[in-house]
Parts: C-alpha cells; structure tokens; sequence
C-alpha cells in the first residue's frame, strides 16, 4: 500500500502560540533592560571625570610638573636624610586624561652610608588646577630599586 506525502504548509512552521507568547516576552525584557539600565548606565560612565580630560595645560609644563612630583613623593616614603637627582635620563610619559609615567633615578645618601641609585617609576594623576601645586596630583603608584652604591 503506498501512501501519499503529506503536504507541508507554512502553519506547520509556526511555533505555538505560547513559545511565540515567550519569544515576544524575552524581546520586550530585553529592550527595557537595554532602555532603561545598559544605556543610562553607560552615559553616567562617559560622563564621570575618568573620560573627562583634566584642564588644557602645556605638555612640557605638566610633564616637569609630574617630574617634580614624583621626585617628592620617593623623598617622602624613602624618608632619608637626602635625596638628589643628578640623572639626565628621566622619562615622562603623558598617558593621558592627566595621568602621567615617570621612571628616573636618584642618588640616596643615608646616616653614615655611601649613596646609593634608586631606580624608581611613578604613576601620579593632574586633577586640574595649578600644575605646579602638589595639592592637584595624585600619587596612583611609586615602586624602586636600589641599584649600585657610589662613592
């Protein structure tokens, strides 16, 4: 007995009414939590002062201004009876949004010790306002390495 093919429509590939009820459902949830929380959320990021750039300043000024900073911040947490810094070969790096990288060396004399090379990196932040006042950075990291003694 042969029998015939079954003739498939188009009703056939409609899901149920309740798979479609579920569909439509995840798609409205996902617009509101897009509508109401992903955007917001991400406009209130894009206006924090982490993407808002600090006060136009001139880069050689800023970047000795970090310098500066940096040079007082290792006196500060060395706490040594004197703290130079004879070397050409510091480097600044602006990172941007006022943040700046300065890697340098100094020369460390403590009681009744030869000198020693400190090589030290610093990571600071402009918050805006006078360049050269130590009040608008922020130090973000200081880490060194005592190097060779000198005579």
């Amino acid at each position: 007995m042969v029998t015939k093919a079954k003739r498939v429509g188009w009703r056939d590939w409609m899901p149920s009414w309740k798979s479609l009820g579920k569909i439509v459902l995840y798609v409205a949830v996902l617009y509101a939590f897009q509508a109401l929380i992903a955007v917001p959320l991400t406009a209130y990021l894009l206006g924090s002062d982490y993407f808002t750039s600090a006060e136009v300043v001139e880069p050689s000024e800023a970047k000795q201004a970090a310098q500066d900073q940096c040079h007082g911040y290792l006196q500060q947490k060395l706490a040594v009876e004197q703290v130079e810094f004879p070397f050409e070969e510091d480097k600044v790096w602006e990172i941007g949004d006022g943040r700046y990288l300065v890697k340098a060396s100094a020369l460390v004399t403590g009681q009744d010790t030869l000198a020693h090379r400190v090589n030290y990196a610093c990571y600071v932040k402009y918050q805006g306002g006078d360049v050269f006042d130590a009040a608008n950075w922020k130090l973000r990291g200081l880490d060194w390495l005592m190097a060779e003694q000198t005579q």
